[in-house]
């Protein structure tokens, strides 16, 4: 069997190996949809040592792999998803990523591959499958051995692509982040989703389901944090000369904030200007809560920061700045420096420090981010509702009761995506009635209405939106009132020619 895992991120890259490492795909995937648990019944997802899969572990000797999964060939297959290809450094070579590489017996570039399309269009005419996954097997000699599909973002190319091409494939997801807990943002081939089986999350939010494919049974399979922290920590070993370089060695004893940018404005979701005032705002709350030193690291992906006013704003407040421009993953900061915030928008970096470092995390500018962000199906509101809520500046507590976050998170996701979330109407209708309708709905408003569109909750006719205004009988009498008076236009019309013939 040859095992393909697409991924075009080095967050998603740490998943995978973490997800290898715990042995999680050892197994033998199976359609959920066949009442199978998502893999076959002789195989059981078992955890194992952080160990059990790296390369050259004796487990897998003899098989030629290398990597303790049998018969298994595990086959990565790097997708450069950027929109100008030539302004970005392929995540391959970021520094510790060679480490993680050599947990797959072959990595291949799928830009080469599909060159000279991109990536995220390619999309293969129905008619050309056949041929397409003939030149493809030829070309990364896969020959005629079944395939399993671990891919991430199955909602869109290149992952529906890879779905279509081979057609009789079984399909993985991986999730590295809170999209997981989101609705399926767009429609995927029903082919495909017959076909899907596990979906491996890193679980960020305790209490919580991913929502991601849910319509198809998909079965979900958090990952081990210890196993996602081990490969972090191997990473942060590997790079740890270029972090201490970058930082010149001198960050304080004294707890200090990690302040994470992200690529909003060259997402188009704000402006730049607007992105800047976010990073200065950042600045600006971490000086409130008495740190007087802030690390600033931008995206990797973000084109090049302003960073004068960042400077600005860091002198006004008495705070020294330091900017963290290297290609190395916020969690390996967050592991090896461990800082005393973390603040950002509404970055995977805040509940990974929260949840799996029980570092504190704030967020900034969620009120603002909530509003700009369009259409209210966007996939990146279900992230922002979960790090608007939970990332509020204090320590994290253990155990905490999810239930109101998870009736928060149903209620967004159904009003969202109602087409493929039917069974989340009652758990919607109950929540926003006691929103906007309980004892306490004054409050209650107050703090939720951020979260939802009154156009929005109208067009579904749920609680919080203008429902009385738009009530059946008033639809009916109304439409009828329109009809009759359409009717009689017609009549007027019909006369006055009728009129006008028998003069000429």
């Amino acid at each position: 069997m040859k095992q393909l895992f697409l991924a075009s991120t080095f967050f998603e890259l740490v998943c995978l190996a973490a997800g290898i490492d715990s042995g999680v795909y050892d197994s033998t995937a199976a359609p959920a949809l066949l009442g199978t648990d998502g893999v076959e019944s002789s195989d059981e997802l078992t955890g194992g040592s952080t160990d059990g899969g790296r390369a050259g572990d004796s487990s897998g000797a003899g098989d030629g792999s290398g990597n303790g999964s049998g018969s298994r060939e595990r086959i990565l297959l790097l997708s450069n998803n950027a929109a100008v290809l030539e302004l970005t450094r392929p995540f391959a070579t970021t520094p510790g990523a060679d480490r993680l590489l050599a947990r797959f017996d072959r990595v291949l570039d799928l830009n080469a591959s599909v060159h000279p399309a991109h990536p995220s269009s390619w999309s293969p005419a129905h008619n050309d499958l056949p041929m397409v996954e003939a030149h493809l097997r030829e070309k990364w000699g896969l020959g005629d051995d079944s395939i399993e599909l671990v891919l991430e973002s199955p909602q869109v190319n290149p992952a529906i692509a890879l779905g279509r091409v081979f057609s009789r494939a079984t399909i993985r997801v991986h999730a590295d982040g809170l999209m997981s807990y989101g609705p399926t943002r767009n429609q995927i081939p029903l082919a495909n989703g017959q076909r899907m089986s596990t979906l491996h999350y890193l679980p960020l939010v305790p209490g919580l389901e991913p929502r991601l494919l849910a319509e198809f049974g998909i079965v979900p399979v958090p990952l081990a944090p210890e196993a996602f922290r081990a490969v972090v920590r191997e990473v942060g070993e590997a790079t740890a000369s270029e972090l201490d370089e970058a930082l010149d060695n001198d960050l304080p004893d004294s707890p200090w904030a990690f302040a994470v940018g992200q690529y909003l404005a060259a997402l188009g979701l704000i402006t730049g200007e607007e992105e800047t005032a976010l990073h200065v705002e950042m600045i600006n709350e971490a000086a409130a809560r008495g740190f007087s030193r802030v690390v600033f690291k931008p995206h990797p992906a973000a084109p090049p920061a302003q960073l004068e006013p960042l400077f600005d704003a860091a002198e006004k407040a008495g705070v020294e700045l330091s900017i963290l421009d290297i290609p190395i993953l916020a969690e390996v900061v967050i592991d090896r420096l461990r800082p005393g915030l973390i603040v950002g928008g509404f970055s995977t970096a805040l509940a990974t420090a929260r949840e799996i470092y029980e570092v504190p995390a704030l967020t900034v500018g969620a009120d603002m981010l909530l509003e700009a962000i369009t259409p209210y199906q966007n996939s990146n509101r279900i992230p922002l509702t979960i790090i608007a809520e939970v990332c509020d500046g204090s320590a994290p507590v253990s155990h905490s009761s999810a239930e109101e976050l998870s009736s928060l998170v149903a209620a967004v996701s159904y009003c969202m995506a109602p087409d493929v979330s039917r069974d989340l109407r009652g758990s919607a209708e109950a929540f926003l009635e006691q929103v906007f309708g309980g004892d306490d709905a004054a409050a209650a408003a107050g703090r939720f209405r951020r979260y939802f569109k009154r156009k929005r909750l109208t067009s579904l006719r749920l609680p919080g939106g203008n429902v009385d205004r738009f009530a059946p009988r008033q639809l009916v009498r109304r439409t009828g009132t329109l009809a009759v008076l359409a009717a009689r236009r017609q009549q007027k019309r019909l006369a006055t020619r009728s009129k006008s013939r028998r003069q000429h």
